[in-house]
């Protein structure tokens, strides 16, 4: 195995069993792994401090699998996919939905890895090299754990930063025709395993909409960035007295007209394509319960600044179109804006918007998206409901 040998000093973070290793850190590689090759991590005085995917290249260059001297076993991510697909299993929160995070990456010690289950359809996203070159082993585990009759590959934007070639397309089996539909509770919903977004669906969100169910019986309610119509489903089926959608997709806005007519055909729905923070400018009208969830605006640290405006603006405007007394659920999905500076930016949303709020819950993800208490960096989602 390929050593890895890093510079004096810079060994805290494996050592507090971080699973990322930057390149920053390294002193010299001793040999030449391939992309993906297992390698061995040094302390710049020789002890063995674990073992990870090698990256060659990038600035996270070596994906922490173990920590300590024991190099892994043969059956390491096979066995580690088994484990998370029977927490999922057994866990009775996820009793009564057939669409679940089966593999959360670092989350299940599985860096570089991804599965979701939507019915019989397990969707798979290699995020790093190492993992992309086993791809046959994953799949043969994915399909032996989960039982489904089909996989599908999803290509990430990670494969070129990586340096090596996604492959989308079916892992075994075959995708149902014409579509997936899963179910949550009593919700049931029609997902693009092919081309959605993510992996097809919003799975993170699916503690959200049952909150959004439950508060929305006999609401004016608003879905902005409504994508598929998760929330506004939610909405329809907890007794809504009408929901406005917003999206700038018409595909998106077709799916959810779909998944609005199996599940609640006659709740009052209007339905607008438009830019959300445009539309939100020359809005009128109010609302009982506005739904405010952008898609990932902070990819990377240098975004922040430009994130923070901009969901400070969502949450202003969406403010103003809330009635008094009303609730507005408001959602960051980086882990670039955490709960501290997410809380900031609604702060700044509401006194721009001369509204008082309170903060009456925070919201992340649920139980089949878990976070690793040595990889922070996985609680990407933050939720508030506010009360204006």
């Amino acid at each position: 195995m390929i050593d890895v040998v890093l510079a004096p000093g810079r060994d805290r973070s494996v050592r507090r069993r971080h699973p990322w290793l930057l390149s920053g850190s390294i002193a010299r590689v001793e040999g030449v792994p391939e992309a993906g090759a297992w390698v061995r991590v040094l302390s710049a005085e020789g002890e063995v401090l674990g073992h990870g995917h090698y990256t060659p290249g990038a600035s996270l260059c070596v994906r922490l699998f173990t920590h300590g001297k024991e190099a892994p076993t043969e059956d390491l991510i096979a066995a580690r996919i088994r484990g998370a697909v029977q927490c999922r299993a057994r866990d009775p929160l996820l009793a009564d939905t057939d669409a679940v995070r089966l593999v959360n990456a670092e989350g299940d010690a599985l860096p570089g890895l991804v599965a979701d289950r939507y019915a019989e359809v397990v969707v798979v996203k290699f995020t790093s090299a190492g993992m992309a070159a086993r791809r046959g082993e994953i799949a043969n585990a994915l399909r032996e754990a989960s039982g489904a009759p089909a996989g599908f590959e999803r290509a990430d934007r990670a494969a070129r930063s990586e340096g090596f070639r996604a492959q989308p397309g079916i892992l075994w089996g075959a995708l149902p025709e014409p579509a997936v539909w899963i179910r949550e509770g009593a919700r049931r919903y029609c997902v693009d395993v092919s081309r959605g977004q993510k992996t097809g669906f919003y799975l993170d969100q699916r503690d959200a909409r049952d909150l959004v169910q439950s508060l929305a019986r006999g609401a004016r309610v608003l879905d902005l960035f409504a994508y598929t119509g998760g929330f506004s489903v939610a909405a329809a089926c907890g007794g809504a007295a009408g929901v406005t959608l917003v999206d700038s997709s018409a595909a998106a806005l077709e799916m959810a007209r779909v998944n609005l007519e199996a599940n609640a055909p006659d709740c009052g729905s209007a339905w607008v394509r438009a830019d959300v923070f445009d539309w939100l400018r020359s809005a009128e009208g109010l609302f009982d319960l506005v739904i405010v969830d952008p898609p990932p605006l902070a990819r990377t640290r240098r975004d922040v600044p430009r994130a923070a405006r901009a969901y400070k603006d969502a949450l202003l405007f969406a403010l103003r179109r809330t009635a008094p007394g009303g609730l507005v659920l408001g959602f960051a999905c980086s882990h670039h804006i955490g709960p501290d500076l997410f809380r900031k930016v609604a702060f700044a949303a509401a006194l721009d918007a001369r509204r008082e709020a309170q903060v009456l819950r925070v919201l992340g993800a649920p139980v089949d998206h878990p976070c690793s208490i040595d990889h922070p960096e996985g609680a990407y989602l933050t939720g508030l409901l506010l009360r204006a």
